[in-house]
Order: C-alpha cells, then structure tokens, then sequence
C-alpha cells in the first residue's frame, strides 16, 4: 500500500530571512489577484513567485512564468536563501489556529514523500473532480522547475493515535521552523532525523490507504509528470525521484482535523418571488422560518448553532431581510431519481448533493456546467462573509451549510465516488514555502 520516504528538503535560511512570513503563501489556488500583488510585495524572495507569478503580455515560449518561476528558484539557491538539508528527514508539521468560536485548535501531521500509485491501485483515494486548465498549469510549472514547491494533503486512519505518541518527544524540543501567519495561525516544524523513527512512520503507513484531503489538481500533475519522465529514461527502475512526491499526512482521528463549512451566494438570477420558491421547496424539503437580526452577533451564533444542532440533510435559507429558514430533507429516497441506479448512497445524501439537485438545478435552474464556471454561484467560507453577501446587495440569496464530515469523505472514496465542487474546505490551509522537495537535478 502506501509507501513513503524521506527527503532532504529546501528551507528558507533564517539567517538569510528575518521574517519568515514574508516568504510564505497559501497555496497556488487560494491566492486572487489582490493577495498574489500583496505578496509580491512583502518579500522579493516570496514564494508566491514560484508557485503563482505573474503574467504579462510580453510573455512567449522562452520568457514566461514558469521559466522565470525556475530562474528564481535556481538564483535563491545559489545565493543561499534556499538550501538544502544534510541529512534526509521526515518534518513534523503543526498547526496551531482558531476554530470558528474562537478556540485553538492543533492540528498535527508530517511531511515525508510518497510513492506516486494511480488511482486505480487502490492506494490513493481521491474524491473531488479535477480541471483540465490547472492540471495544465501545474504541469508546465513541474516541467521548468522539476520540484514540489506545495504539498498534496492526504489523511490516513490510524485511532491508535502511534505515530503521536511516538513522536511526542520531538514536539516538546523548540520547533525548526515558527511562523506565524495571517494574525492566528501558528505553523510549526520539526525535523526527523533518526532512521529508527522514520522506520516507524514507513511501518505505520504501509498497509493504509491515503485519502487525498486537498491538492488533487497537484496529485494528478504528478503523475503525469511521473509518465512524462518515465518515457524519456533509460533503465527506468521505479526508484527514481520522479516517482515520487511531496504529501503532507494527517491521522483523521486528529481532533484538531477541522473541515470547514463552504457556503453558496446566488446572483444574477430573474427577480424570486420568496414565497413561490418556499412553496416549491416545501414539495421536498420541511421548512422552518426562524426571526432573524443580521446586524446581532448573538442572532448570528444561534442559527449557526441551530443548524449544526440539524445535523444531516439541513442547510439554511437567508433572501435578506429579518427571517431566515432552515430547510430539512423529508425522504432521502428522493435523492434517488438525481443519480444513476448504481451510485452509492454516500453520495446522494451529501448536504450538498441535496442543495445543487434540488434547489440550485432543479429550483433555480442553475446548470450543472454553470455551476463549474461559477455563473450565478459563488462559494464563500465564512458564515458572516456568506450573509454580508445578500446584505450588500452582491447576492439575492445565501445557502448556509454544515461542514461536510471526514467520514463522509472517507465513505464517498472508498467507493470511488466524487463529491460536488466545492464540497470541503480543510482548514488551515498548509503554507507554500515551508518545506520544498527537488526532484530532479539542475542541468
């Protein structure tokens, strides 16, 4: 099954960078326009300038992007902002942050390399849809630079908590690396050096399957440029670098494994008549009105708790002004005639299965194929971000959700099944720049 290693991984030179931060991004696929400007100009050395630089409209075949990604790349290598470790280790990756009420929260995980296995082994379970546009992205940025400058997310299952207790030594020494970020989260890194301990994280995981959590788009790339080197080595023998990339792993018994709700905005739709789509929706769904002060903190954080309190087959419907409406599946069988026979029932019942076939396609009238271009539908993660949205005027209506479970996740890619877009958002977000794994040597 999953098979992993260790690496000597390039870290930013502390003597080089004062403040930690100001090199480090969220990954690639976080970062709008505003921030990736913003990042640009905290550091030269940022690492937003490998993963995501800019474009301009000189740009051709020899001057672009992802070559001046590997310029970058090779000039702070060689100048010594980046350099490599001596010995080959496995890193500890915490992550301390707040939870949406304000307590901290850790969430504990490593970053090591894994064996690169399609899909259909079995080993590597994803359950999100990719694009083809940022798998072709990704692609030419690994083609130039031939590195893992962001790690995929996997969870593995593991209650016995093993990995943690053995590794509970090491996390009371002071931490490689500390950087604080975005004001809340502190993000922490150990090195693992010791052969007997890394014996042990290639014991536990070998025999498990890994569950990709986020970075699908990343997963994919990798194999095809594993494929890609593949057809152009001789003597091709698996163990060679390129088969490999860079994970980070999570146990998702972890009680600091936090996901996040991810809600919807609607916009740009005909005018809706309130009333006729309630009545609609009641052929369905129990609907509940509930008064409702947009402006009350408290207000607030008690339909956030009443909706949680629901549990499955329950999101909330707010069109402005002061009544909102939780809505409650009555029969789950209906979910039945939206998927073919075959599909699993994992799938069908998803909270947000439930919102896009019932109410965003079948009530709206919003298309599957609109619904990917985001025409009509933006997704926003924060609950206030998500009614500051219809209280603003930028959108007619807001869906607020449950956080998807971790189970469900594990349930829906068991069985191979792919869940809606925008079905999960782990939070925190794992920092680009923390560690980076070179593939292949310079030229």
């Amino acid at each position: 099954m999953a098979k992993i290693a260790p690496f000597r991984g390039f870290l930013y030179q502390q003597s080089r960078i004062k403040d930690l931060k100001s090199v480090m991004a969220p990954p690639y696929d976080c970062i709008s326009a505003a921030l990736q400007e913003e990042l640009y100009r905290h550091n030269p050395c940022n690492v937003v300038r490998l993963i995501l630089g800019k474009t301009f409209d000189s740009d051709d075949d020899y001057n672009n992007r992802y070559t001046r990604a590997a310029a970058f790349f090779q000039e702070w290598r060689r100048e010594g902002v980046l350099v490599r470790d001596e010995q080959p280790a496995v890193y500890l990756y915490d992550q301390k942050y707040p939870n949406e009420e304000g307590e901290e929260m850790v969430r504990k995980g490593f970053l090591a390399l894994v064996r690169l296995e399609d899909f259909s082994s079995g080993v590597v379970k994803p359950h999100e849809h990719t694009l083809e546009g940022p798998k072709t992205d990704r692609f030419e940025l690994m083609k130039a630079c031939g590195a893992n400058f962001s790690p995929i997310f996997s969870l593995y299952s593991d209650p016995t908590f093993a990995l943690e207790s053995v590794m509970r030594k090491n996390r009371e020494r002071t931490p490689d690396l500390s950087v604080r970020y975005d004001g809340d989260e502190h993000h922490l890194l150990w090195r693992v050096t010791d052969e007997g301990q890394i014996r042990k994280f290639q014991e536990l995981l070998n025999g498990k399957p890994l569950f990709i959590a986020d970075g699908h788009h990343r997963y994919e790339t990798a194999l095809r440029y594993r494929d890609y080197l593949r057809d152009r080595t001789a003597n091709f023998t698996g163990k060679e670098p390129f088969n490999y990339a860079l994970m980070y792993f999570c146990n998702m018994e972890d009680q600091g494994l936090m996901v996040f709700p991810i809600h919807r905005l609607i916009f740009g739709l005909p005018a809706l008549d309130p009333a006729a789509f309630l009545e609609a929706a009641a052929q369905n769904f129990v609907v509940e009105p509930d008064g409702f002060d947009i402006d009350d903190p408290v207000s607030r954080k008690r339909v956030r708790a009443t909706l949680a309190g629901k549990g499955k087959y329950c999101f909330a419907w707010y069109p402005g002004g002061g009544k909102i409406y939780f809505l409650t599946l009555r029969n789950e069988a209906v979910m039945n005639g939206y998927f073919p026979a075959e599909a699993p029932k994992a799938l069908k019942t998803l909270d947000v299965s439930i919102l896009h076939r019932l109410v965003i396609e079948e009530l709206l009238g919003i298309s599957l194929e609109d619904q990917k271009n985001q025409k009509n539908i933006e997704y926003v993660k924060g609950f206030d971000e998500a009614l500051r949205g219809v209280r603003e005027g930028r959108a007619q209506m807001a869906f607020l959700m449950n956080a998807t479970r971790v189970g469900e996740v594990r349930e829906v890619a068991n069985i191979g099944g792919k869940m809606p877009q925008k079905s999960t958002y782990f939070f925190p977000k794992l920092l680009s720049g923390m560690v980076i794994n070179k593939i292949t040597e310079d030229p």
